[in-house]
């Protein structure tokens, strides 16, 4: 098995990627829409506390509301920017009538699609990185932990491994680049939206079983399903002073404990990526099916005429 280093479809990918003013464009954009939007919420923060400079808790509020918005939009951007990288990675292939060339290779199905989604993942990490340093901020204000700012930087990168790959199999199942990202995209906004309905309506329909322990198991499965209900329900539990490895909730069995919102979205979503990159494998077997199946029929007809 060739190895990830030396995986062409990988460096021909990487070398494409950062080729161009493309790579260069999205960079600057996506930092200066998150640095706009932290130097008004710096702004604002700054208004609110002007007669109060010498309360001690200002600076840790401002410190907060930095971290929080920085961390806030690098998740939307990944949340749109990601899907995108890797929508076009196999129906790309198809448009250029490449498709063929590529599944007859010598590289395996899982050669071709780690290759196609590690080189658009690289990118998606330059982009989490590249916004590192303005969360940091932060710190220069205080009123965030080291803690708290693995959890955000993990939760960023396990949210782009996720939506990449669900990317990387709408591409694999569409044929053309602009349906594959339609549909990629449509799949993660459907998602946001759903969850947080299903929530409202599940807490209003069941409001009188609300320490009952499935009705606690079953909002918290919603909520790990959600990037930002999960993360968000972290840095609350977290400012409260809680565990950032578990918590606990009154039920009619007594307090009933529970991991960490982020440790469970990152077990679901790294679930739900294997899920998906089984899938797009499968889907990278079109030829090698097709020949199983007329070899069976070939040997089926063959015991019938026998």
């Amino acid at each position: 098995m060739i190895r990830l280093r030396n995986n062409p479809v990988l460096n021909r990918e990487l070398r494409g990627r950062i080729r161009g003013n493309r790579p260069l464009i999205i960079l600057v954009v996506y930092l200066t829409l998150i640095a706009s939007v932290t130097l008004l919420v710096y702004a604002a923060a700054s208004d609110s506390f002007s007669g109060a400079f010498n309360d001690p808790e200002a600076g840790r509020r401002i410190g907060k509301a930095i971290f929080l918005t920085v961390m806030t939009a690098s998740l939307i951007q990944v949340c749109v920017i990601t899907p995108s990288l890797t929508a076009g990675a196999i129906s790309g292939e198809k448009e250029r009538q490449t498709y063929d060339l590529l599944i007859t290779t010598l590289l395996s199905p899982l050669q071709i699609a780690l290759g196609k989604l590690v080189s658009a993942l690289a990118f998606a990490m330059l982009l989490i990185a590249a916004a590192l340093p303005m969360a940091g901020l932060s710190f220069l204000f205080g009123g965030v932990t080291g803690t708290e700012f693995v959890i955000g930087v993990l939760g960023l990168i396990v949210t782009a491994i996720c939506y990449a790959t669900i990317g990387l199999f709408w591409s694999t199942v569409m044929r053309t680049t602009l349906s594959a990202t339609v549909v990629a995209q449509g799949t993660i906004i459907g998602v946001q939206l759903l969850l947080p309905f299903l929530l409202v309506v599940t807490t209003i329909l069941t409001n009188r079983f609300s320490d009952h322990v499935l009705f606690i198991y079953g909002i918290g499965l919603l909520v790990s399903l959600h990037p930002f209900m999960a993360l968000g329900f972290t840095a609350g539990l977290l400012a409260e002073g809680e565990s950032p490895l578990w918590f606990t909730v009154p039920s009619t069995q007594g307090d009933l404990p529970l991991p960490s919102p982020w440790i469970a979205y990152v077990f679901f979503s790294l679930a739900f990526t294997i899920f998906f990159l089984v899938l797009a494998i499968r889907m990278l077997k079109p030829v090698q099916y097709n020949l199983t199946r007329a070899r069976s029929k070939k040997q089926g007809s063959a015991s019938d005429a026998a």
